[in-house]
């Protein structure tokens, strides 16, 4: 059948889109720090999908080496085959190998995690994490997720993309979490003042009560993913003026030194 008369536009990219290979990581992302250890109907309830069709994607990513099945309860747990898929993103980045060294001096100096975050659909995600001290447990992971528009790292990240880019990532967001869109918008064009006339971003006590944080946004180069900066602490004897006065002019400086060894 011609394309132009199935009832898709020539040029349609979900004729591309393959459903099947969809499913599969929307079992994978069910998976989270807070819920280890899933059962085949524990992850049917939460992608809503049949318990036959979930058995049998389980059991592809099982072979596969993207689940462990964990004896003879039948639930699964992530396999170390996820992490082999990130590594060569990681140690591709050449920004984190840059940044690293100026990102642990920051967060010494000023007492403070220190991270480097890009948007994976509607959140943040880690891609390298640095804090001043190394035997704290309160630092996240490289992989962890964030909160987009109720973190200072996700705004900042949001407001460096173009026009048309934001206002789809937005859309999307109120999709996914229409309950929390309208109350966080205006915080969101605060952002965007802050990052006009200081440079940074700030959040106070937004995604988990006493931690602060602020962020900035990184010039990349063209087509590249999206990079932002942020100093977090979960030390409730940071004052908000210290985050603002002292904590952000600190990784602006921090932020633009990079991009003119990058030359962006």
């Amino acid at each position: 059948m011609p394309r132009e008369l199935d009832g898709s536009a020539p040029d349609d990219p979900t004729r591309s889109f393959g459903i099947a290979i969809s499913r599969a990581f929307d079992l994978l992302r069910c998976f989270s720090p807070e819920r280890p250890v899933l059962g085949n109907g524990d992850l049917a309830r939460m992608t809503g999908l049949a318990k036959s069709t979930v058995s049998r994607l389980a059991f592809t990513l099982e072979q596969l080496g993207y689940l462990y099945r964990l004896g003879p309860n039948g639930k699964y747990r992530l396999g170390w085959g996820v992490v082999s898929l990130g590594y060569p993103l990681l140690t591709s980045m050449a920004l984190r190998q840059l940044a690293r060294p100026e990102m642990h001096a920051l967060a010494v100096r000023l007492n403070v995690n220190v991270n480097m975050g890009t948007l994976h659909r509607t959140s943040v995600v880690y891609v390298e994490s640095v804090r001043a001290d190394e035997t704290s447990a309160t630092r996240p992971d490289i992989g962890a997720p964030r909160a987009l528009l109720s973190s200072a790292i996700g705004r900042a990240l949001i407001w460096s993309l173009d026009e048309h880019q934001r206002t789809a990532l937005l859309n999307r967001a109120s999709l996914v979490h229409p309950e929390r869109h309208p109350a966080q918008i205006d915080q969101f064009h605060d952002a965007r003042r802050m990052l006009i006339a200081r440079g940074f971003c700030l959040s106070v006590g937004e995604t988990r009560r006493g931690y602060s944080a602020v962020a900035v946004p990184m010039r990349v180069v063209p087509h590249e993913e999206p990079i932002a900066f942020n100093c977090a602490s979960a030390d409730h004897r940071i004052r908000k003026s210290r985050m603002v006065d002292e904590i952000g002019p600190a990784l602006v400086a921090m932020v633009r030194a990079l991009e003119m060894r990058l030359g962006t």
